[in-house]
Formats: structure tokens, sequence, C-alpha cells
């Protein structure tokens, strides 16, 4: 198992076995050897209380941040094209993408759910998935900015996933989002009707630099099998 693919599994709703191997994560990750040294001890710390805690308690959490604040949905295309139509053919085309190297999705799974993207990152070659995932890294910046503004303790993983990429991230398009999640309103009715009306990052537009239009990437040549 590689750094991209234990950070997914991290991402991942709190179960038993996560629990179980929790350990067996921290050491694969500082093997790995790809992160830089500064983000192990807070990183390691969010692993060690996933192993330990109550895993009802984690689970509650967890629900509470990515299911309950869509500023923090898991859901890459929630954040670029809300619930528009555009999404529906963004995600065909990363179908397509997982389809040309040989991936096939369990059937309630939704590709643009990021632990599947960083899956499907985990079986590509490491340069081939590190372009992969720096063509989201400003959503994954932005995710993790919103969580630390709560003192939330998986902003550590999107820390992580953003240093694994070489992408300069615009500064005002997670200054926006950031400012976004200071407004947000937590309430049920207020939740009910954020899903239902507007992507989380609404207010970007089309001068984001770095904004993805659809799908992560094209298949490339080397991905046929």
């Amino acid at each position: 198992m590689n750094t991209i693919k234990l950070l997914g599994m991290l991402l991942s709703y709190p179960s038993v076995e996560l629990q179980q191997h929790a350990g067996e994560i921290r050491e694969a990750i500082a093997g790995d050897g790809l992160l830089p040294a500064k983000l192990h001890k807070p990183l390691f710390a969010l692993i060690d209380d996933l192993g330990r805690r109550n895993l009802l308690r984690l689970q509650e959490e967890y629900v509470a941040t990515f299911d309950r604040s869509r500023v923090h949905s898991l859901y890459l295309f929630e954040h670029v094209h809300g619930e528009s139509r555009d999404r529906g053919q963004a995600m065909v085309d990363l179908m397509g993408l997982y389809k040309t190297a040989g991936i096939k999705l369990a059937q309630r799974e939704l590709p643009d759910y990021l632990p599947v993207f960083l899956e499907f990152l985990s079986l590509r070659p490491f340069d081939e998935a590190q372009d992969y995932l720096g063509e989201v890294a400003h959503i994954l910046e932005a995710i993790g900015a919103k969580l630390k503004l709560r003192k939330n303790p998986y902003q550590h993983v999107f820390r992580a996933l953003v240093a694994l990429t070489n992408v300069k991230i615009d500064p005002k398009f997670v200054e926006q989002a950031v400012e976004d999640a200071r407004r947000e309103d937590t309430s049920l009715a207020a939740l009910d009707k954020e899903w239902e009306e507007t992507p989380a990052f609404d207010g970007i537009g089309a001068d984001c630099s770095v904004c993805p239009q659809g799908t992560p990437a094209q298949p490339r040549q080397t991905a046929t099998r």
C-alpha cells in the first residue's frame, strides 16, 4: 500500500478494520518517506486517535464533518458543479478514465468520491498519480483550510495530499472558500437548501486558473491495457 491509498483510507467512514490497522497505516506512511517530516506529527496524532477512540463517537464526528457540512464534501465534483447537469458529464468522463485503466467501481460508488479517486491513483505510476492529484489540489487545499478554521484534525490528511503535488495554489481561491465557511449556516434547514441549490465554492467563476473544467484529466495512452 502506498501513501496515496493510505490517506484515502483515513478519509473513509471509520470502521473496526480501520482501527485494527491504524498502527500499520502509520508505519507504512512513515516508511514510504513521501511526506515532509513536519506533517508527520499532526497526521500521526489523527491516526492514533482513529485507532483508539470510541468507534461510534468517531463515526458521529465523521458524519458531522463530511456529510452534514457541504463545504467539506468528499465528492470532488460537488465543489465544481454542485447539482448542475455538468456534474453528470464529468462523472461519465471520470468513469471512462477508470474503465481505461481497467478499474470497475462497486455499484453504489460514485467516481468523484475522494477515497475512490485516491484508490485509483494508488494503482497508477507515481508521477502520473501526482499529475492527476495536482489537478484537484486547489479543492483539497480549500477543504483543508476550512477544516483548519474549525480546528478539525482531518485537515492534516488534506495537507498531506496537497504536499504530494507540485501545484502552486491560488490563495484567492482558498481565501474565498474559507470566507464561505465562516458564513455557513449549519442548521438542518439551511443544509437542505445548500445541497439543493449551489456549488460548494459558488462565486469563484471562470477566472479561476486552477479550477478543473469537468474531469481530473484525459486518459493517457499509457493507461490503456
